[in-house]
This record gives structure tokens, sequence and C-alpha cells, in this order.
């Protein structure tokens, strides 16, 4: 990501400001995605992640070190996992729905938080349409903070999507997991999958940065797409109110 804003034709100022409006959008995207899985289990009855530090917004709680690089550089990234014990779940009778829940909560974090960031990008945008001079500091001020919610937006909805995929140590695929028989989660194969699938991100992600094709790009776009036209859909209908 940062590459290829290096690349891009802009001032160096500008070059400055999207960075810094891109690492905003990732830290909060993240730490929203994390923190969701830590409250869904402390609220479930596993206190393990509120003791390993992991109920928090903070940011640096949850950043992976080599993932948050990749990220920044490639477009292709991780946050640190949030371990919990499932045998500490306790607040509902079923394991296997506790267990969906923890996974689930992660991306319904992130789903909350770009529909938040789209109506609050809209709303700055309707106010200020028409009401500030084109070019002026206030005008400069706004249209960077309407930038940074829509960057929030993209991101969660990326973030929300690639962890839906359906390949280890994925959300997606734990939700399938909890879905599986025990006799087939238990077998030698399933546990050989389990342990070598996770190299399947890594092909896709070289594969669509040299086959010229963007298979990983392409599957997480069609995933994310029903949400995003929910979101354009309430952001549409906040707009009808100010004639735009």
């Amino acid at each position: 990501m940062l590459i290829r804003l290096i690349q891009m034709n802009i001032s160096i100022p500008e070059k400055i400001l999207y960075g810094l409006i891109m690492i905003f959008a990732l830290m909060l995207s993240f730490s929203i995605h994390e923190f969701m899985h830590a409250f869904a289990a402390d609220r479930l009855g596993d206190p393990t992640p509120r003791n390993m530090g992991r109920l928090t917004l903070n940011p640096l709680a949850h950043m992976d070190p080599t993932g948050t690089i990749l990220l920044l550089l490639a477009g292709f990234g991780w946050g640190k996992p949030v371990m919990y014990n499932p045998n500490r779940l306790n607040k509902l009778k079923s394991p296997r729905l506790m267990n969906i829940m923890v996974h689930l909560a992660g991306v319904t974090g992130n789903f909350i938080l770009a529909l938040l960031s789209g109506i609050i990008a809209t709303l700055i945008t309707c106010i200020a349409s028409g009401r500030i001079a084109s070019g002026s500091n206030a005008s400069i001020a706004v249209s960077t903070v309407i930038l940074a919610f829509t960057y929030t937006e993209q991101f969660s909805l990326m973030l929300l999507a690639f962890n839906l995929l359906p390949i280890p140590p994925l959300d997606g695929f734990h939700v399938l997991e909890e879905l599986l028989p025990y006799r087939i989660r238990s077998t030698e194969g399933y546990h050989k999958f389990e342990m070598f699938s996770p190299y399947a991100i890594w092909v896709l992600f070289l594969m669509s940065n040299f086959s010229g094709f963007n298979i990983l790009g392409t599957v997480i776009t069609l995933i994310e797409t029903p949400f995003a036209m929910f979101i354009s859909f309430i952001c549409g209908l906040i707009m009808i109110p100010f004639g735009l």
C-alpha cells in the first residue's frame, strides 16, 4: 500500500497526509476487529483475553509486527490473534454457538465500523456542501476528515471480507469448522488440511501479484460487495433530505 503511495504522482506533503490517513484507518480497523473478539469471549465467560490485555482499543495491543509491516508495504497482512479458552465459555447452552459468536465478532465489529464511517463521511459531506469555500483551510480540513472516514470504511470492509475466507486460520474457516461433525474434525486428514492450508493464502497473494490477475482481490471484492451495497443504500437515504 505504501509502496503504491510512494509511486503515485503527487507531492510529498500529500503522500505524507495519505500515508497518515491509511495508517489511522488500518489501526482503527484492526483494533476494532481484535477488540470485538476479546469482548465477545469475555462476555461469554472467558476472561483470558482480558487477562492478556486484549480487551482494549489500543492498537499496540493488537498489532503483529510482521503482519503490520507487510500490510503497510504490500497491502497484505494480519493482526495478532486473540487467544481464548473455548472450555470457559459458559453463558449459553451451546458451545458451538458461543464459538461461532466469538469468531464472527471481529467481522461484525468491522461492519459496524464501516457503516458508521460511511454515515459520518456522508453527513459531513452533506453539511459542508456549499457552505465552505473551496480551497480554504476549512475546506482542506473537512476533506481530510472525510477521506479518513472513507478509507476507514474501505479498510474495514476489506478486513471483513478477508477474514470471511474459509481458509485457516481465518474466522470464516473457524465458523465452518464449528458446523462440521466431530468425526470429520478429528480425522488425520482434516488436521493435515488445517496445518497446510494457510499456505493457500500466500499462494493466492503471490499469484495475484505475479500472474496479472488479482485472484485474492477479486474474491475479497465479491465478498465485500453486498456489505458495501447496504452501506451505500443507507448513505443514499441520508443524502435525500439534503437534496443531494
